[in-house]
């Protein structure tokens, strides 16, 4: 009875619920106009434009601003007034004392003293010694060079390379039809990534080959002039440049045995494991190993097309006295001017003309400006990075302390989003090289007294130990942790793994050396 009056005040509850939503007789719905404020921020287009200029890296801008002078009239490259401009249209001819100094240049650039980052050195090079002659320094011809580079015929890749040689020989034409379907399913490292099954619904229906002879033809494919191309696997790969060298070639019969037999025992650093099996010295092991290691694991890598891609540093420090100081290597903002020859036109009759000098007008002034933030911004953003940062100016990584984006966006009273595009793609050239503005931020390692200590000083001082390490007795993980603490680094086994995985250094039991 309880749960027949609970059903049955449940259904009549749900009824009202329904009968009180239902409108009543005699009621119309309306619809009435309300105003409300509110606040929301939206991005015009203008800011939108600031933030991609922001977060674009030199070679991206550089385009941009090509392409942004060709569609805006009142937009043109600034043309250099300085005192070293040539005159026009007049042949520039190296005088004696010009040759000189550039012979100076390269002799500090190859042998560098220890002032060659001092402010009164450079300011006799080609770079200078303050922002205004920084801007000889001139990506822009990277850019076109470059750019002329697309005109001119790419090299052969592997495929053009091996279809080449196979040329010369006399094959029919299935043959033919398998060689080429080979040399597709090539991967990049030169390794076959297909078995047969899948390679004869490759040719169907053209031709469906026996076993046989997709045999012969790959085995002629792996005689070519490369070996190693055409391998299924490491251990064939390195067999097939085994089998290519002198017969006299010393302890070349232990390395095929290794590689034959016994690469699983080899990759695991098994060293005296193997010296028992193969019933070797050490000292003979060591010498098949370097055999070994003078073979090519990727031998398609050799034939692939690889384009270094160029590195233009959008910042650059030298040393005033005892302080490292921040320049930027060209200004964007001075490459591009306003045309003031369009400006005559901004009050002619006809209104369409007008509306479009009047809108290219703004738009070209908004890109100028949106430029010269853009370069204020990295300019801060670098400025305070090196100011943290003066020890690794002067002792490289092991002096890098922690540095994260919010405490730069604290100081600089900016968000952290605007710190986060200001140091994308964007690089710094200092004492030590070229750096991405990105490789200054870090977290730190808590210390047991004094500060915290960077985690790529950490990882420096890992690597420098393990560089320092006795090649029988390498320093395992446990043991750099107790280092790290006599040091006073408070750090965990873990972390210190973590650390040498990401320099891509192996475990301490894949280190220790034969020898």
């Amino acid at each position: 009875m309880k749960r027949c009056a609970r059903s049955i005040s449940a259904r009549v509850f749900v009824c009202s619920c329904v009968a009180a939503l239902r409108p009543r007789p005699g009621k119309k719905l309306k619809q009435a106009l309300q105003i409300r404020h509110s606040q929301r921020l939206q991005l015009t287009p203008q800011l939108q434009q600031s933030i991609r200029l922001l977060q674009m890296s030199y070679a991206d801008l550089a385009q941009e601003i090509s392409v942004a002078m060709e569609s805006n009239p009142f937009l043109e490259e600034a043309e250099s007034t300085g005192p070293d401009a040539p005159p026009p249209d007049l042949p520039v001819v190296d005088t004696d004392e010009e040759l000189a100094l550039e012979d100076g240049i390269h002799a500090d650039r190859d042998d560098p003293n220890e002032h060659y980052w001092d402010s009164t050195a450079t300011s006799e090079r080609c770079w200078g010694g303050s922002s205004q002659a920084s801007s000889s320094f001139d990506p822009s011809s990277i850019a076109s060079v470059s750019a002329e580079s697309q005109w001119q015929n790419p090299p052969d890749g592997m495929t053009q390379i091996l279809l080449g040689e196979l040329a010369l020989h006399r094959l029919s034409e299935s043959d033919q039809w398998i060689a080429r379907a080979l040399i597709g399913c090539l991967d990049p490292q030169g390794y076959l990534t297909v078995d047969y099954d899948e390679l004869r619904q490759i040719l169907a229906p053209q031709t469906v080959p026996e076993d046989s002879e997709i045999d012969s033809v790959l085995h002629l494919l792996q005689q070519l002039s490369w070996p190693g191309i055409g391998a299924r696997d490491l251990r064939e790969c390195l067999t097939l440049q085994l089998s290519v060298l002198d017969p006299g070639t010393p302890e070349l019969n232990t390395a095929q045995r290794l590689v034959e037999t016994h690469l699983v025992l080899l990759s695991a650093h098994r060293y005296d494991e193997l010296v028992r099996i193969l019933d070797i010295d050490r000292p003979t092991l060591a010498r098949a190993l370097a055999l070994i290691h003078s073979l090519d694991p990727k031998p398609g890598e050799r034939l692939s097309e690889q384009v270094a891609a160029s590195i233009i540093p959008d910042a650059m420090v030298r040393r005033q006295g005892d302080r490292w100081t921040t320049s930027l290597t060209q200004e964007n903002a001075r490459r591009v001017q306003l045309n003031d020859h369009y400006r005559q036109y901004l009050g002619g009759q006809d209104l369409p003309t007008q509306k479009y000098l009047q809108e290219n007008l703004r738009n070209a002034q908004w890109f100028i400006r949106s430029l010269e933030q853009r370069d204020s911004t990295i300019l801060r953003v670098a400025r305070e990075i090196v100011d943290v940062q003066q020890g690794f100016m002067n002792n490289g990584d092991s002096a890098l302390v922690p540095l994260t984006m919010r405490v730069v966006a604290q100081r600089l009273e900016l968000h952290e989003s605007t710190i986060s595009r200001a140091v994308d793609q964007k690089h710094l050239l200092t004492p030590h090289g070229v750096y991405p503005l990105k490789y200054f931020f870090s977290g730190g390692v808590g210390e047991s007294s004094g500060p915290a200590t960077s985690a790529r000083a950490v990882q420096a001082r890992i690597r420098k130990v393990i560089e320092s390490e006795a090649p029988l007795k390498p320093v395992s993980d446990s043991q750099l942790v107790t280092i790290l603490e006599n040091e006073g680094i408070q750090i965990a086994r873990r972390t210190v793994a973590k650390y040498r995985e990401q320099m891509n250094i192996p475990p301490a039991t894949q280190r220790r050396s034969v020898l």
